[in-house]
Protein backbone atom coordinates (compact mmCIF):
# COMPACT_ATOMS: atom_id res chain seq x y z
CA UNK A 1 0.00 0.00 0.00
CA UNK A 2 1.08 3.36 -0.96
CA UNK A 3 2.18 5.40 2.29
CA UNK A 4 0.96 8.70 2.52
CA UNK A 5 3.58 11.11 4.52
CA UNK A 6 2.17 14.70 3.03
CA UNK A 7 -1.63 15.77 2.49
CA UNK A 8 -2.15 18.76 0.95
CA UNK A 9 -6.03 20.17 2.05
CA UNK A 10 -6.86 23.08 0.28
CA UNK A 11 -9.37 25.41 1.96
CA UNK A 12 -11.43 28.72 1.47
CA UNK A 13 -13.44 28.19 4.94
CA UNK A 14 -16.30 26.48 2.88
CA UNK A 15 -18.51 23.65 4.16
CA UNK A 16 -16.78 21.03 1.65
CA UNK A 17 -13.47 22.30 2.33
CA UNK A 18 -14.06 21.28 6.22
CA UNK A 19 -15.16 17.60 5.14
CA UNK A 20 -12.52 17.84 3.37
CA UNK A 21 -10.49 18.60 6.00
CA UNK A 22 -12.30 15.67 8.51
CA UNK A 23 -11.45 12.97 5.87
CA UNK A 24 -7.65 14.10 5.64
CA UNK A 25 -7.39 13.99 9.42
CA UNK A 26 -8.49 10.53 9.02
CA UNK A 27 -5.95 9.46 6.87
CA UNK A 28 -3.57 11.20 8.63
CA UNK A 29 -4.06 9.96 12.14
CA UNK A 30 -4.27 6.37 10.62
CA UNK A 31 -0.66 7.15 8.54
CA UNK A 32 0.94 9.32 10.75
CA UNK A 33 0.96 11.73 7.65
CA UNK A 34 1.68 15.64 8.14
CA UNK A 35 -1.28 17.69 6.95
CA UNK A 36 -0.43 21.27 5.06
CA UNK A 37 -3.07 23.50 4.42
CA UNK A 38 -3.12 25.85 2.19
CA UNK A 39 -5.38 29.09 1.64
CA UNK A 40 -5.32 30.69 -1.60
CA UNK A 41 -5.80 34.75 -1.90
CA UNK A 42 -7.27 35.08 -5.48
CA UNK A 43 -6.63 38.57 -6.41
CA UNK A 44 -7.16 37.76 -10.04
CA UNK A 45 -11.23 37.43 -9.10
CA UNK A 46 -11.34 40.42 -6.75
CA UNK A 47 -9.36 42.77 -9.87
CA UNK A 48 -12.35 41.62 -12.25
CA UNK A 49 -14.98 42.26 -10.07
CA UNK A 50 -14.04 45.98 -10.36
CA UNK A 51 -15.79 46.68 -12.93
CA UNK A 52 -18.86 46.30 -11.15
CA UNK A 53 -17.71 49.14 -8.54
CA UNK A 54 -17.85 52.40 -9.59
CA UNK A 55 -14.66 54.64 -9.69
CA UNK A 56 -12.52 51.52 -9.06
CA UNK A 57 -9.20 51.76 -10.57
CA UNK A 58 -8.64 48.24 -11.46
CA UNK A 59 -5.49 47.98 -8.20
CA UNK A 60 -5.68 46.13 -5.35
CA UNK A 61 -4.80 48.64 -2.86
CA UNK A 62 -2.44 47.74 -0.35
CA UNK A 63 -5.31 47.54 2.30
CA UNK A 64 -7.54 45.30 -0.03
CA UNK A 65 -4.41 42.69 -0.18
CA UNK A 66 -3.64 43.11 4.13
CA UNK A 67 -8.01 42.34 4.32
CA UNK A 68 -7.08 39.32 1.97
CA UNK A 69 -3.71 38.12 3.79
CA UNK A 70 -5.80 38.34 7.31
CA UNK A 71 -8.65 36.57 6.68
CA UNK A 72 -7.07 33.83 4.79
CA UNK A 73 -4.94 33.54 7.89
CA UNK A 74 -7.93 33.28 10.17
CA UNK A 75 -9.28 30.72 8.16
CA UNK A 76 -6.03 28.56 8.08
CA UNK A 77 -5.72 29.46 12.12
CA UNK A 78 -9.33 28.39 12.38
CA UNK A 79 -8.72 24.84 10.64
CA UNK A 80 -5.32 24.22 12.20
CA UNK A 81 -7.04 24.14 15.71
CA UNK A 82 -9.44 21.76 14.58
CA UNK A 83 -6.81 19.43 13.65
CA UNK A 84 -5.98 16.77 16.96
CA UNK A 85 -2.62 17.73 18.35
CA UNK A 86 -0.96 14.02 17.36
CA UNK A 87 -0.83 15.60 13.43
CA UNK A 88 1.53 17.72 12.84
CA UNK A 89 0.27 20.52 10.34
CA UNK A 90 1.55 23.10 8.62
CA UNK A 91 -0.15 26.45 7.25
CA UNK A 92 0.62 28.03 3.79
CA UNK A 93 -0.84 31.17 2.45
CA UNK A 94 -0.55 32.16 -0.84
CA UNK A 95 -1.61 34.59 -3.47
CA UNK A 96 -2.52 33.75 -6.78
CA UNK A 97 -4.87 31.60 -8.51
CA UNK A 98 -6.32 28.93 -7.06
CA UNK A 99 -5.59 25.70 -9.17
CA UNK A 100 -1.76 26.41 -10.11
CA UNK A 101 -0.89 27.47 -6.58
CA UNK A 102 -2.41 24.40 -4.83
CA UNK A 103 -0.35 22.87 -7.34
CA UNK A 104 2.80 24.78 -6.92
CA UNK A 105 2.47 24.14 -2.98
CA UNK A 106 1.68 20.34 -3.61
CA UNK A 107 5.11 20.17 -5.60
CA UNK A 108 7.04 22.37 -2.89
CA UNK A 109 6.03 20.06 0.13
CA UNK A 110 6.17 16.90 -1.90
CA UNK A 111 2.96 16.02 -1.72
CA UNK A 112 1.70 12.38 -1.74
CA UNK A 113 -2.09 13.12 -1.58
CA UNK A 114 -4.23 16.16 -1.93
CA UNK A 115 -7.66 16.09 -0.61
CA UNK A 116 -10.20 19.02 -1.41
CA UNK A 117 -13.70 19.65 -1.66
CA UNK A 118 -15.68 19.45 -4.77
CA UNK A 119 -16.67 22.96 -4.51
CA UNK A 120 -15.99 26.31 -2.93
CA UNK A 121 -17.04 29.39 -2.34
CA UNK A 122 -17.11 30.35 -5.66
CA UNK A 123 -20.01 31.79 -8.37
CA UNK A 124 -20.59 28.32 -9.51
CA UNK A 125 -21.70 26.79 -6.26
CA UNK A 126 -23.96 24.23 -7.98
CA UNK A 127 -21.68 22.67 -10.04
CA UNK A 128 -20.50 18.87 -8.99
CA UNK A 129 -16.78 20.17 -8.97
CA UNK A 130 -16.13 23.02 -9.25
CA UNK A 131 -13.41 24.95 -11.62
CA UNK A 132 -10.78 24.68 -8.76
CA UNK A 133 -11.02 21.27 -7.76
CA UNK A 134 -11.53 20.43 -11.69
CA UNK A 135 -7.91 22.26 -12.56
CA UNK A 136 -6.28 20.13 -9.43
CA UNK A 137 -7.72 17.07 -10.97
CA UNK A 138 -6.70 17.13 -14.26
CA UNK A 139 -3.27 18.65 -13.67
CA UNK A 140 -1.87 17.08 -10.34
CA UNK A 141 0.64 14.34 -10.07
CA UNK A 142 -0.24 13.03 -7.01
CA UNK A 143 -3.67 11.45 -6.38
CA UNK A 144 -6.79 13.51 -5.50
CA UNK A 145 -9.64 12.88 -2.97
CA UNK A 146 -12.61 15.30 -4.12
CA UNK A 147 -14.77 15.24 -0.82
CA UNK A 148 -18.88 16.23 -1.31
Amino acid sequence: MKKYNNIIVPTDGSVNSKRALEHAVVIASSLGATITLVYVANIVSVISNFDQIPNASGYVTEQVALDMEEEGKGILDEFAKSIPQNIEVKSVFEVGSPGPAVLSVAKKYNADLIVMGSRGLGPLKGLFMGSVSSYVVTHSVCPVLIVK
